[in-house]
């Protein structure tokens, strides 16, 4: 695992990500945070345009293979922005932080741009006060669940040829077996084909 963002490797390139939970506690196996998780995961490939080729969310873990839109829009941002939107909106969930109170809305006139992202982001907030509810139905204001953290830092492998993305394609999509995760588990590309790119050579 790299150790300083000096050490990747950016440029047009498809990448094979890991990221752990801190100390692997088992989030995943909530339902209710398994959908927070979906969610920011759309929500990060649209704002970003990455692409998308496949994604494995395992009980304490998950896996990507993507390609950043560009070399500006590179794999670590979109990362970040992954990690810190979902660590912030779980917790949310969870009971550790609080929502704030009527969001700003104001946009300054013909900022489109930012007037659909305030759109979105409000949606979202949205969004997640009802899971927020349904997680308070589910298991009170009094659970054991500890507070959500990601691992700093993250796993990252640059694909090489056609091969070695074939071999990290069938990895990330069919994880869950290697888990021994339900056979119906549906937190993996396979289950989101809307969502999953074809792969152009």
């Amino acid at each position: 695992m790299h150790r300083n963002s000096e050490k990747r490797v950016y440029g047009d390139h498809i990448y094979f990500i890991t990221c752990n939970v801190e100390g692997v506690y088992p989030f995943f196996e909530h339902e209710i945070l398994c959908n927070l998780w979906i969610h920011e995961l759309r929500f990060t490939k649209k704002i970003s345009q990455m692409e998308l080729f496949a994604f494995c969310l395992n009980y304490n873990h998950f896996h990507l293979l993507i390609k950043p839109h560009n070399v500006t829009a590179n794999y670590s941002k979109i990362m970040q922005f992954l990690k810190r939107n979902s660590s912030q909106n779980i917790n949310k969930i969870l009971g550790y932080t609080y929502f704030k109170t009527n969001p700003s809305t104001t946009t300054h006139e013909g900022d489109n741009v930012h007037y659909r992202l305030r759109n979105e982001l409000n949606k979202f907030d949205e969004y997640v006060l009802k899971l927020r509810e349904s997680f308070k139905r589910e298991y009170g204001e009094n659970h054991d669940i500890p507070k959500f953290k990601w691992q700093k830092s993250f796993y990252d492998h640059v694909i090489r040829n056609k091969q070695d993305f074939e071999k990290h394609y069938q990895y990330t999509m069919y994880n869950y077996k290697k888990h021994e995760l339900p056979e119906e588990w549906k937190y993996m590309g396979l289950r989101f084909r809307e969502v999953i790119d074809d792969f152009i050579e």
